[in-house]
């Protein structure tokens, strides 16, 4: 009995962590979703001047990957917090006191969620993507769903077509959700490590803050 209950709450807890990841993949995906959207424009400059638009493109894919960096940076910062937090609640409850708060387990730092994060944010990549490079049409529903949705991920593609003369497949976009996956996981390890440095920084300061006041 008690192993099915420890089984149950291992999986509560695994779907608790899923949830907050979700959560927190939500505006930087927004964010790529509304990039893709300026990256389609920008392909009418084409027929203008093509030099100019490969570098707007280029400037709407880095400001997708900047705010993504900044948001999953501030949520390394705050799962940092809410797991010292947790550290405090779990070293209480040896002694048998009961912490106050609202504490909740599943928004403590875990090197991994930063990566679990961004794949997230990826999963219209791997679903539109998968039907883009089984159905290549252009006037297929997994491409214009791509298109649409994440056209970060398919443009590039597309030019290695158009204007390398090349033939690659849709399913070569796939990859790219390699960019959400590893920026959302250094950035947000780097918020954590950043948390880290000044809280022991302010801790240092008041020990030091102490220690004068003690010699007076």
């Amino acid at each position: 009995m008690q192993e099915t209950e420890k089984k149950t709450s291992r999986w509560k807890a695994f779907w608790r962590i899923q949830k907050e990841c979700f959560r927190r993949a939500i505006t930087p995906y927004m964010m790529y979703l509304i990039m893709s959207m300026l990256l389609l424009v920008c392909q009418t400059l084409a027929s203008f001047s093509a030099p100019l638009m490969f570098i707007l493109s280029a400037i709407c894919i880095l400001g997708g990957m900047a705010y993504n960096a900044h948001l999953c940076f501030l949520t390394g910062q705050k799962h940092l917090d809410a797991y010292i937090a947790g550290e405090l609640h779990r070293k209480n409850a040896l002694f048998g006191i009961r912490s106050g708060g609202d504490h909740q387990p599943e928004r403590e730092y875990r090197p991994y969620k930063g990566f679990v994060i961004g794949f997230y944010v990826g999963i219209p990549v791997l679903v539109f993507g998968s039907l883009a490079g089984a159905f290549p049409a252009l006037e297929g529903p997994g491409l214009l769903a791509l298109i649409m949705f994440a056209g970060w991920a398919i443009i590039p593609v597309r030019w290695l077509n158009v204007y390398g003369g090349l033939d690659v497949s849709n399913f070569l976009s796939l990859a790219m959700i390699a960019i959400p996956v590893i920026v959302s996981g250094i950035f947000y390890i780097v918020g954590a490590k950043v948390q880290a440095k000044k809280r022991s920084e302010r801790e240092e300061r008041m020990e030091e803050a102490k220690g004068k006041k003690g010699k007076k």
